[in-house]
């Protein structure tokens, strides 16, 4: 069953793929909207093996499952957005019929991914209170798909413009908007309910279960920077690199249940966060010695050339010294006994440098493994010189 799903899964991401190349953009000349579009043609191609893989090596695993679905359904949107655009758009019946159909498709991203939050990484829910939950995804997303389709109003909750697609009028049609108002108000706890559930489930993980948990908080960490900065300043190299990082999920998801090199996230996460906030400390620095160096020479030469050499300069011999601040501000709040085993071992080393009683030295050692190693029992012996 699971070779044949993601046998589909394969098939649909390829015409998905090969759509998504020769369709023209349905968004005109919105910039870098093709781009966008071939990558999430191609997130089926990825998703699809890596289901295909957790529930060979992890049969129990229901992530296997919605990793597949997702497969599905980014295949199953591209390909009839692709034929809308193809039978001439909302101006046909075609056309609006298949992006109806393509519409509804992305409630069903949002149950997925809702599922996937809640069953990550173990494939079962954090504990039987969150039950209700599930289900209520289940059941909100059909009735929003339908009463989306069917209610007078708008798609978009509470706009003016009449619904393009079947629409039923009267006293039915009126309790359906009501119906289509109240599930727009359910979208905040169906966005946030999987999201507590998840951060729950990390507050009370423990060993390889946290692990698992924060490859996906790292994934989510830069693919929301990415995100922002794709928004922020859109180019094709931004743009790439946002839907790159879309791409990692399933490679993330199959990192943390297959416990490839698990515990390696943690020398991510710091050296990231080193080295995040040592760039973002020396890009200032640059900006700033920039605007007060020109400030400064402008009444004295018209181009800015030495301003900017001196602040590369500036900037240069600060990096290491950020650096070292950085990391160990973040080894003290993310490491913390790492970093009081180095502090207890370069104090033990200042002690050599002026201890010279051999009953001190001993006490002095024993008292730095004790804080550094925590052993059950510590004893020295030291052999008597032979005279």
């Amino acid at each position: 069953m699971a070779s044949v799903a993601a046998g589909v899964c394969l098939g649909l991401g390829t015409a998905a793929l090969w759509l998504a190349t020769t369709t023209p953009n349905p968004y005109g000349a919105v910039a870098n909207a093709q781009l966008t579009k071939v990558f999430a043609a191609s997130w089926t191609l990825v998703f699809g093996p890596i289901g295909l893989l957790i529930l060979t090596r992890r049969a129990g695993n229901r992530i296997g499952w919605v990793a597949l679905a997702l497969g599905f359904i980014f295949a199953f949107n591209s390909i009839t957005s692709d034929f809308s655009t193809l039978s001439g758009g909302p101006a046909s019946d075609v056309g609006l019929t298949l992006e109806l159909v393509g519409n509804v498709g992305w409630l069903m991203w949002v149950l997925l991914l809702g599922w996937f939050l809640l069953l990550f990484p173990t494939g079962h829910l954090p504990s039987h209170r969150w039950r209700p939950l599930a289900w209520g995804l289940a059941v909100w997303a059909p009735l929003y798909m339908a009463a989306a389709v069917l209610a007078p109003q708008s798609m978009s909750a509470g706009a003016p413009t009449p619904n393009r697609y079947i629409t039923i009028s009267g006293a039915l049609g009126e309790f359906l908007n009501i119906v289509l108002t109240v599930l727009n108000v359910l979208v905040l706890p169906v966005i946030i309910g999987p999201l507590i559930a998840a951060i729950v489930r990390f507050r009370h993980s423990r060993g390889a279960e946290r692990q698992q948990l924060k490859w996906l908080a790292y994934w989510a960490g830069l693919t929301a920077c990415a995100l922002v900065v794709s928004v922020v300043a859109p180019n094709p190299a931004t743009i790439l690199i946002a839907n790159l990082s879309i791409l990692g999920l399933p490679i993330t998801v199959a990192i943390a249940i297959f416990r490839y090199r698990l515990y390696d996230i943690d020398v991510l996460i710091k050296r990231t966060l080193v080295y995040g906030a040592t760039s973002a400390a020396v890009a200032v620095s640059f900006f700033l010695g920039l605007v007060a160096l020109q400030a400064a020479l402008r009444p004295l030469t018209s181009g800015s050339e030495f301003a900017v050499a001196a602040s590369t300069l500036f900037s240069f011999a600060l990096f290491q010294p950020i650096r070292r601040r950085v990391q160990d501000e973040v080894n003290r709040r993310f490491d913390r006994s790492r970093y009081n085993a180095t502090r207890t071992v370069d104090a033990f080393a200042d002690v050599l440098r002026d201890e010279v009683d051999l009953d001190e030295l001993r006490a002095d050692l024993i008292g730095s493994v004790q804080q550094t190693m925590a052993p059950a029992h510590t004893s020295l012996w030291l052999r008597e010189r032979i005279s």
